[in-house]
């Protein structure tokens, strides 16, 4: 199946683009109110994975995590990837 990671299949790529992304999933894993451990049950993503990204250790993610992350974040893949909103100053909460 796919083995691309998403930065690639949304066109980024750089290291830029990866730490936004980690930014992102960091911040909607603190406002859903999840560990990192808990993250990883709701979505069946390893824990690791999902720290590396949020630290920018990780360049890349597959397809299939980021779907599991997006769904246990109760957030549209488009929101997880490209963060339209959250990386604004002046987000709303999510609810």
């Amino acid at each position: 199946m796919f083995r691309y990671g998403i930065v690639y299949l949304l066109g980024g790529g750089d290291m830029g683009e990866v730490s936004r992304l980690g930014l992102r999933l960091h911040r909607l894993r603190e406002r859903a109110g999840l560990t990192q451990a808990e993250l990883s049950e709701r979505s069946g993503v390893a824990r690791s994975i999902i720290a590396n990204l949020e630290r920018g250790a990780r360049s890349n993610m597959t397809l299939g995590n980021a779907m599991r992350l997006a769904d246990a974040l109760g957030v549209s893949l488009d929101l997880l990837a490209r963060g339209d909103v959250l990386d604004s100053e002046t987000t709303p909460a999510l609810v």
